[in-house]
């Protein structure tokens, strides 16, 4: 008799990152911050808020609750905060 083992494991899938352009500076800019329900969310899209406001002078940070984490924005939540924020942050992983 044989055994047979799987490696469901490979290699990295992307070998260089890069950040996503900014067409737009922070500095005076409105930022969307969406908090996904799950533990401690909410007090990591606080403290990121704050952060935010401090260092780029943001003109207004939007704090969003998503109605649950295992689903998306819904798509007038989106809509919404596409039309007043100049950035949007989102999630919060395990």
């Amino acid at each position: 008799m044989s055994l047979i083992v799987f490696n469901p494991t490979s290699g990295p899938s992307l070998k260089e990152l890069h950040m996503a352009k900014r067409n737009k500076p922070l500095d005076g800019s409105v930022i969307g911050l969406v908090d996904n329900g799950k533990m401690n969310s909410d007090t990591v899209v606080q403290f990121l808020g704050e952060k935010l406001q401090d260092k780029y002078k943001v003109t207004e940070v939007i704090r969003f609750k998503k109605h649950s984490f295992s689903h998306g924005l819904k798509e007038e939540d989106a809509r919404m905060l596409a039309g007043k924020c100049d950035f949007i942050i989102s999630g919060v992983g395990d």
